[in-house]
């Protein structure tokens, strides 16, 4: 009973002994990885390390909560490289579990764990170090990790080489150290989806970047009422392929993509769940519904026809059997076009369609859907080619046209879709009111019109034109050709409107049928080139029945008659012609250019273009005048008439004549020419040129003749005869300085020569003779001073002894500024004085004397 007790006590106590703050130990500590990375091998990188402890201290502890701090490092060289406090909730179990993601895989170098307890009051011990081994220990070659494995765009990447002991890696940027075989890399940031290889050395390895699963909108239909597709859209691309692409299960079942089928109850309705899943995550789809409100019927098979002129019978079959009894409606697609009626009935399987154009090639295709609870239409069948059968035309278009004494008959061709079929010909009946026809049959390939010869017929003609075909004739259209044809109006011209012409008229009361506008060639028409166009009568209150705009359809360049007539009962009205062109060109060339010279002008006349080359309106005429054999323009001119007078200087000149329109200046004909004075004008030119100078001679002479005098003195002067007037000298003395104590002086005397011996030429002449002395100058000035009356001295060396008279050519002495005879003149008559400038009047005479006159 001791023993019980002493036991008892000694629990008590460790008791006491824990709750004072002395917990029991941690224990049952676990250090492991998990792949929680896609890796298609083992051992390609583990990033997940986990921890699992038991803690009794926890089965005794009051309170909710308990805190442990926990302590990661590298082993090898003991760096702290991850720790962190958590907070748990107390288990029963007292086990406990904690995660840590590592930046580097954890096979590149070994991982130590170490955590301890604590609370407020006390902290506990840090347990022993518990350690993952990495593949730095063992692995005998290199190694790169990680390698196969999947990440997601954006991930920033940390990659280890593993190689020999003491062993620097080569390549890939492996250069920071963990361990003594482990080397690192910085983080690498993969921003887009591909395949990366990364080499260390000989190792290397390959890494997958992509995206997680994006599927939306996962819908589930029925088809054949007793199965379900389930559909969905794939949404982003993954990028990942091979046993890393997305897999998909619908409610368990495994699916392939797009589409899933099950086959379960479709009366009731139904959850589906989709999931997608692929190494970088997971995207779950739901859909609810009944499957009766969404069914999408398949395609009709074995579409087949039957086809009258104007309906045709679509029929077709079904390929599920739970068809036979679903009420549908069905829509029918006519040549590409939806026809306007939809059908519906329970299985159905065959619709008429009508109100088609007989002679038409048509396409037809089948689609039906749910009646009651319409979701969508189904597949479109196939398609099916069917042709509808001929009928009998429609009724042409019949008018008459006028020309000159011949009428015409004209109708148009019918389209396809008015023919009904092949036109073989067309039947024309000829008739009158009296009773009697005739019927004239016009095969296809001749022209649309018939003339019907004027004669004298007293009454109007009806016209009937009927088109057939292999199914009969058209209903026949009717015209009456009047015996009289009342279409005298005034023409007027007309300018284009936008290419077309746009015309109107007054309403003409008695109109029953509305208005026809008829127009041709008016230079080029044939028979059958005659257009129309009927207007139809308008109900009140409109008013755009007498109007009419018509453009694109005119050929340019060409004049056209327009016409206006009124519908009546009886045969058609005129009511306004006009002419015009649509639109206008250039003109052609004007012909029969000519050149007249009339008096100072000369006149150009031309014929005017053609009419069928005139390809508009005549605005006028341009004429241009130039220099024969050069561009160079001496005038221009423009005219409206086929003819101009030009005022031109006589020369060759080129002219050059050209119309023009309102669409241009056509080409230019030229004629050149050589224009100089006309006969008359040369005639009076020249007796006007003669009088004027015989004019001017005569008047010359008269004056001449009246101032025969004034002219003779001026023109042929008399010789004037030398007169001597005062005394003259017969002799004289010239004395000139010489050498030192010497003077040569010279005695010159005037001799009359009247010898009868002596030639005529000569007789009469005076000569001057000189004889010359040398004397000494003491003896010299001696005489002077003796007689100083009788001397003349002049110091000049150069002195002359003969000197010419410009009158008688006689010889005197010219001395140049020597001193000359004294007081002698010369007197001629009409005061003619031929006195040399020389003479100086500083001479003493000696036996002068005093003449009246003197022969020289």
């Amino acid at each position: 009973m001791s023993g019980w007790l002493l036991c008892a006590l000694l629990f008590s106590l460790i008791g006491l002994t824990e709750q004072d703050g002395h917990p029991a130990p941690i224990d049952e500590v676990k250090v492991y990885y998990s792949e929680e990375t896609f890796c298609a091998l083992s051992d390609c990188g583990a990033w997940v390390l986990s921890v699992t402890w038991r803690d009794k201290f926890a089965e005794n502890n009051e309170s909710e909560k308990v805190s442990y701090d926990i302590e990661v490092s590298r082993t090898e060289q003991t760096t702290t490289v991850h720790n962190e406090t958590i907070h748990v909730m107390l288990d029963k179990t007292s086990y406990y579990h904690w995660k840590w993601t590592s930046p580097i895989p954890l096979q590149c170098t070994s991982h130590s764990v170490k955590l301890r307890r604590h609370n407020e009051h006390h902290i506990g011990e840090w347990t022993p170090l518990y350690t993952h081994e990495g593949r730095d220990l063992n692995a005998a070659t290199t190694t790169v990790y990680p390698h196969d494995q999947v990440f997601m765009v954006g991930s920033n990447i940390t990659f280890c080489c593993i190689v020999e002991t003491d062993k620097v890696p080569f390549g890939s940027g492996f250069i920071n150290r963990i361990s003594n075989r482990t080397y690192i890399t910085k983080p690498v940031p993969f921003e887009r989806p591909y395949v990366h290889d990364i080499h260390c050395d000989d190792s290397g390895s390959s890494i997958f970047i992509g995206y997680p699963p994006d599927d939306q909108n996962l819908t589930c239909i029925t088809r054949n009422l007793s199965s379900v597709e389930c559909h969905w859209e794939t949404g982003r691309k993954t990028h990942l392929t091979g046993n890393r692409r997305t897999n998909y299960t619908l409610n368990g079942r495994v699916c392939e993509f797009g589409k899933c089928v099950i086959h379960a109850e479709t009366k009731q309705v139904t959850n589906w769940t989709l999931i997608a899943k692929n190494p970088l995550g997971v995207k779950t789809l739901t859909d609810t519904a009944d499957p009766t409100r969404r069914v999408w019927l398949r395609a009709p098979s074995d579409i087949s026809h039957a086809a009258d002129a104007r309906n045709v019978s679509l029929r077709w079959s079904w390929n599920e059997e739970n068809y036979a009894l679903f009420p549908m409606i069905c829509q029918v697609k006519l040549s590409g076009s939806i026809y306007n009626k939809t059908f519906n009935g329970v299985g159905l399987s065959s619709v008429v369609l009508i109100n088609l154009q007989p002679f038409v090639k048509y396409t037809a295709q089948v689609r039906c859907g749910s009646l009651q609870h319409f979701y969508k239409w189904g597949d479109w069948s196939e398609i099916t080619e069917f042709s509808t059968k001929e009928d009998i035309p429609e009724a042409v278009d019949v008018w008459i046209h006028y020309s000159e004494q011949n009428t015409s008959v004209l109708w148009k061709p019918l389209t396809q879709q008015q023919s009904h079929g092949m036109i073989t010909g067309y039947e024309i009946t000829i008739g009158n009111p009296k009773g009697g026809s005739r019927k004239i049959n016009k095969e296809q390939n001749s022209q649309l019109c018939y003339n019907i010869t004027s004669g004298n017929e007293k009454s109007d003609r009806i016209i009937t034109v009927s088109a057939k075909n292999s199914a009969g004739l058209s209903f026949p259209s009717t015209i009456i050709v009047p015996s009289y044809h009342d279409n005298e109006v005034d023409v007027s011209h007309i300018s284009s409107s936008n290419g077309g012409f746009e015309m109107s008229w007054e309403e003409y009361h008695n109109s029953t049928c509305g208005y026809v506008v008829e127009w041709f060639p008016t230079y080029k028409k044939t028979q059958c080139a005659v257009e129309w166009e009927k207007i139809p009568e308008c109900d009140s209150g409109a008013d755009a029945c007498d109007t009419w705009n018509q453009s694109g359809i005119f050929e340019a360049g060409v004049r056209y008659t327009v016409s206006v007539y009124a519908c009546t009962d009886d045969s058609p009205k005129l009511l306004k012609r006009i002419e015009g062109y649509a639109i206008e060109k250039q003109p052609g060339k004007v012909e029969n250019l000519k050149v007249e010279n009339k008096g100072r002008n000369v006149e150009l006349s031309w014929d005017e273009v053609p009419l069928e080359e005139q390809n508009g309106f005549i605005r006028g005429y341009k004429v241009i005048t130039l220099l024969s054999g050069s561009e160079t323009i001496i005038k221009t001119a423009t005219t409206k008439e086929p003819k101009v007078n030009l005022e031109l200087d006589p020369g060759s000149y080129t002219f050059r004549v050209s119309a023009f329109t309102s669409g241009g200046e056509g080409d230019y004909v030229a004629h050149r020419m050589n224009y100089g004075k006309s006969m008359d004008q040369m005639i009076v030119a020249t007796i006007v040129g003669c009088s004027a100078a015989t004019l001017v001679f005569m008047i010359i002479t008269v004056l001449c003749y009246r101032k025969q005098k004034r002219l003779n003195k001026r023109l042929y002067p008399d010789i004037p005869e030398p007169k001597l007037v005062g005394e003259w000298i017969t002799k004289g003395i010239y004395c000139t300085q010489m050498t030192e104590g010497y003077m040569k002086c010279e005695i010159q005397e005037v001799h009359i020569l009247e010898h009868p011996a002596m030639s005529e030429s000569l007789r009469g002449l005076d000569l001057i003779t000189s004889n010359s002395k040398v004397v000494p100058t003491q003896q010299f000035y001696q005489n002077i001073s003796e007689s100083p009356a009788d001397v003349s001295f002049c110091p000049v060396e150069n002195l002359t002894s003969i000197i010419e008279n410009p009158s008688y050519n006689l010889t005197i002495p010219a001395p140049v500024g020597v001193a000359q005879i004294s007081d002698l003149i010369l007197e001629m008559q009409d005061a003619y004085l031929p006195a040399p400038n020389f003479v100086q009047n500083n001479f003493v005479v000696k036996d002068s004397y005093k003449p009246q006159s003197a022969n020289a």
